[in-house]
């Protein structure tokens, strides 16, 4: 066990920064790691606030209904999703894509306390989220339903094996999807395909599962009985926590730590296989000399980066995952009318609501689509090649730009045509429905490459700790969503003016955002450029 630990704990430092954070004696860097600390403190503290506010908006539901135990189940079965979701398509990246992989099965430990040690990287990866949801859903049922003292010793110690078993299925995913790519000549891209492919294949079954329109009085037994039936666990989860059960309890930690014991010695066995083939590079069958072709500096930068963004597997799914799903939800949409899904929701006005707000909800995809945040941090230790390349910085930087908008601007004009189609839309809405997710494609790549060359990260070992942990990301993704939410609150506090010339006035604004972002690139990317 010592083992394990020490490697997590060396893992989690590196991943996340620690090291350079609390050893650094430069005072800039220490004004930036505290900076970035209360970014993600506030952000934290917003996440949470939000939490608590849903919780307790659903308690007044199951508190009409007699259910409040359905309060936890939801919110179980939702941090459970979540941690799935999150963790699948990260789950190869953590697990064989690191850079360290020689140094650390030189150690003298076991694979299998190698496999463990990552597993367990991702489970403290993933209970931030479980702890926003569960401790706020957990705060407002002891409000509702005012418990005894083992409600509290059961909820706290339930709390901590909640997202163990659903990680584990991910990482088995995860792992089964690299083995099954590692047979093949074209690892990443196979890779890449099947991870999409399970996904979106999950996320159909999820709605084909749903639907129906019950009274108010089903709905309590009918939400009950499709939980536990997709998820079992939620069940003995319940019966632990708010019936006071210990042969639930126990049962429900057991199994949890026997599935990550069982997985930890069983992938053992084929890990050093499968980082073989995934990071084994195969020549062509032909190799055929073919005449130099000369290009622009700046589409040469643009090609370059191109390739350098297909070739990683965890920075297509980590930065793509969000276009695939409005893919997905565009053309599902097509099978689902408004008028219909307004019927199933009870919301008669829903139709109405899309049509203002569609730009938004399409524009929440791109700016979750950001490769720009990480797209400087990914050069790592080649950095020095660009730097020392006598090409203009600035071309540099908006060639960064520029695969940001190669990844986002097909995936805007066909999800808007669809969603044009579906919504019937008239053509004041349509040209919103393009212009508006269009100008946030612009403002997320411009504003990720800054942020990016304000908070670099560029001594690394796995890709999914720029990719997915690192400052730049976390800050470009909360002000991209706090970009969403002003328009958002404005129409909602200004019911009697009219949506559109709401949305065509920070249209307008955000378009001159982007104009003055795009000018200080040029006036000052250079500077930005050689201070890395």
């Amino acid at each position: 066990m010592i083992n394990i630990w020490r490697l997590t704990r060396l893992q989690l430092l590196s991943s996340f920064g620690l090291n350079k954070a609390l050893h650094t004696k430069e005072p800039a860097e220490r004004r930036k790691a505290l900076l970035v600390s209360l970014s993600m403190l506030l952000g934290l503290l917003l996440a949470g606030v939000l939490s608590f506010s849903y919780s307790f908006m659903m308690a007044k539901t199951f508190e009409a209904l007699d259910r409040m135990d359905l309060l936890l189940a939801v919110m179980m079965a939702a941090a459970s999703l979540v941690g799935f979701f999150t963790t699948v398509y990260k789950a190869g990246g953590v697990l064989f894509s690191f850079k360290d992989f020689d140094m650390i099965m030189s150690l003298p430990v076991k694979t299998s306390h190698v496999v463990a040690s990552r597993v367990l990287q991702l489970y403290v990866m993933n209970l931030f989220f479980t702890l926003l949801i569960m401790l706020p859903a957990g705060a407002v049922y002891a409000i509702y339903v005012k418990p005894g003292v083992l409600y509290y010793l059961f909820f706290v110690l339930s709390l901590f094996f909640i997202s163990l078993v659903p990680i584990i299925a991910a990482t088995i995913v995860g792992a089964l999807i690299s083995f099954i790519s590692s047979r093949f000549r074209a690892s990443k891209l196979l890779s890449i395909l099947f991870t999409f492919v399970f996904i979106i294949v999950l996320m159909s079954s999820s709605f084909l599962l749903g639907g129906g329109n019950q009274q108010l009085a089903d709905i309590g037994e009918a939400i009950g009985d499709r939980i536990y039936k997709l998820y079992p666990l939620a069940s003995i989860y319940v019966d632990a926590v708010c019936s006071y059960k210990v042969s639930a309890l126990i049962f429900f930690i057991a199994l949890s730590l026997l599935a990550f014991v069982l997985f930890s010695a069983l992938l053992a066995t084929r890990y050093k296989a499968i980082h073989t083939g995934l990071t084994t590079s195969r020549a062509g069958r032909r190799y055929t000399m073919k005449p130099l072709q000369a290009n622009s500096a700046f589409k040469a930068l643009y090609q370059k980066e191109l390739r350098r963004y297909f070739s990683s597997v965890n920075y297509v799914l980590n930065t793509g995952i969000g276009m695939v799903m409005l893919l997905v939800m565009s053309v599902s949409l097509l099978f689902v009318s408004a008028e219909k899904l307004g019927a199933i929701l009870d919301i008669p006005q829903l139709a109405e609501v899309l049509n203002t707000l569609s730009p938004l909800a399409v524009s929440l995809f791109v700016v979750l689509s950001c490769t720009s945040a990480s797209s400087v941090s990914m050069e790592g230790k080649h950095l020095w090649i660009l730097t020392s390349s006598p090409v203009s910085k600035p071309a540099i930087i908006l060639s960064k730009a520029a695969v940001n908008l190669t990844i986002t601007l097909p995936v805007i004009v066909i999800s808007a045509g669809l969603l044009i189609y579906t919504l019937r839309a008239g053509w004041v809405e349509s040209l919103f429905l393009l212009a508006v997710p269009v100008i946030y494609a612009c403002y997320s790549a411009l504003l990720g490459v800054i942020v990016n060359l304000k908070l670099p990260k560029l001594e690394w070992t796995s890709e999914v700790a720029v990719v997915k942990q690192s400052a730049a990301v976390l800050v470009s993704m909360l002000l991209g969503v706090v970009s969403l939410a002003v328009p958002f609150l404005l129409l909602f506090l200004l019911p009697d003016v009219n949506g559109n010339l709401i949305l065509l006035g920070y249209s307008v604004l955000l378009a001159a955002v982007c104009g003055g972002m795009y000018r200080y690139i040029q006036i000052s990317g250079e500077r930005l450029f050689q201070k890395l």
